[in-house]
């Protein structure tokens, strides 16, 4: 029985329907090959030596580098003609062919990655970017929805007035002539994808950035310190007054300030948490009271990770710390992870990982109002391969791989 000409065999690792079938691409060349299989059955066992030879090289491209796989097969080759003479036929196609077939099966991958990431990227143009969205609870547990709400009056409690301007941002006001507290708190909180700015009732404002959360009392008035908690990140512009200190706590820190201008970055899925002063002075303290209080500059950035208990003070970069206040991402010698956890809180995505993520820095500015798939190209361009998937609560997950 006459078997198929190894001339010709060589060609089907060039063949795209061919490799179709083996990697199970495509229905309809999947079933032309298993239908020419079964009309040709004298070729049957060399054509299935070659897809499974395909198949784990394909497998084994993803765990070595190339050469370390061309060394390896130089080896058995050499062993193995040495062994059986050169009577295996078979053997002697398959070991010629295999230091071609690995760099035809990596180059196909490589390909397939790179489709598969332009597919991706073709997928999150839909994924659209965040914007003004947050949720105001009051204290009664009333909860409103700040982007659906009209301009003008939305809740009074006790003597505060609480409007929204036709700017879309959240304004308190004691009701003229009145200046007694409520002693009722109010959290404001945005979501994946959202951003708000507030004016507190002494007239300080804050920059809400995406997935925080600030409480705060609907007035300071009668108060010794004004005391706000954040969840998240924000960046202040606190009114002046002397005599009533603003206080901002966090689960890790606590800062003190009389009247300035600065960023906090307190998310729990960072190590730590950074304070950075563009104007004025503050004060840092830590949650363990064995650390002695830091005091910044404008310019200077301090940074606490409770892990190793220790409040460190570094000249900052302010353009970078507060960008995303101006709309946008600025990345400086940022890693992967460091990356993917911004783009998944501004466009309200999830990120997984496959295999080991190369540890390349990555520096750019890129505008915040784009599309989730002109964002992410930042890393395209350093050989970084995405997938996307569509999660059970209809959001999406980028997948990152090597």
């Amino acid at each position: 029985m006459q078997t198929m000409h190894e001339e010709t065999t060589g060609k089907l690792m060039y063949d795209e329907t061919f490799l179709n079938f083996c990697f199970q691409r495509d229905t309809e060349d999947t079933a032309y090959w298993m239908n020419w299989l079964k009309e040709h059955p004298e070729s049957e066992k060399e054509v299935l030596e070659l897809r499974n030879l395909l198949v784990l090289l394909a497998e084994q491209s993803g765990k070595t580098e190339v050469e370390e796989q061309q060394e390896q097969l130089s080896r058995r080759i050499a062993s193995a003609q040495s062994q059986h003479n050169g009577r295996l036929s078979l053997f002697r196609w398959v070991a010629a062919a295999s230091v071609l077939l690995i760099l035809s099966a990596t180059t196909f991958l490589l390909f397939n990655k790179n489709a598969q990431t332009k597919l991706a990227l073709n997928q999150m143009r839909i994924i659209k970017p965040g914007g003004n969205k947050a949720f105001l609870t009051l204290a009664n547990g009333q909860r409103i929805v700040l982007n659906d709400a009209a301009n003008g009056l939305i809740a009074k409690q006790s003597d505060v007035q609480i409007t929204k301007n036709a700017n879309g941002q959240l304004v308190y006001a004691l009701a003229k002539g009145q200046t007694t507290s409520s002693n009722e708190f109010n959290t404001i909180e945005t979501p994946k994808g959202g951003q708000y700015l507030l004016y507190l009732p002494d007239g300080s404002k804050v920059w809400l950035n995406a997935a925080s959360k600030l409480k705060y009392p609907a007035s300071f008035s009668g108060q010794r310190n004004r005391s706000v908690e954040l969840d998240g990140e924000a960046y202040f512009e606190v009114a002046k007054d002397k005599q009533h200190p603003f206080m901002v706590k966090t689960g890790r820190q606590q800062v003190e300030v009389l009247g300035t201008h600065f960023n906090i970055n307190a998310y729990k899925d960072e190590v730590s948490v950074k304070t950075t002063l563009l104007e004025g002075s503050v004060r840092v303290f830590s949650a363990d009271p064995a650390l002695s209080a830091r005091v910044l500059h404008p310019g200077q950035q301090s940074s606490y990770d409770p892990l190793i208990s220790e409040i460190k003070v570094a000249t900052a970069d302010t353009e970078a710390a507060v960008a995303w206040k101006d709309g946008l991402f600025y990345f400086k010698d940022a890693d992967i992870p460091s990356i993917m956890k911004v783009f998944a809180r501004w466009y309200n995505v999830e990120v997984g990982y496959e295999g080991e993520i190369p540890k390349r820095k990555f520096s750019g500015k890129i505008y915040r109002n784009v599309n989730a798939a002109q964002a992410i190209e930042i890393l395209n361009y350093s050989d970084i391969h995405l997938k996307l998937e569509k999660t059970a609560h209809s959001t999406y997950k980028i997948i990152v791989t090597p």
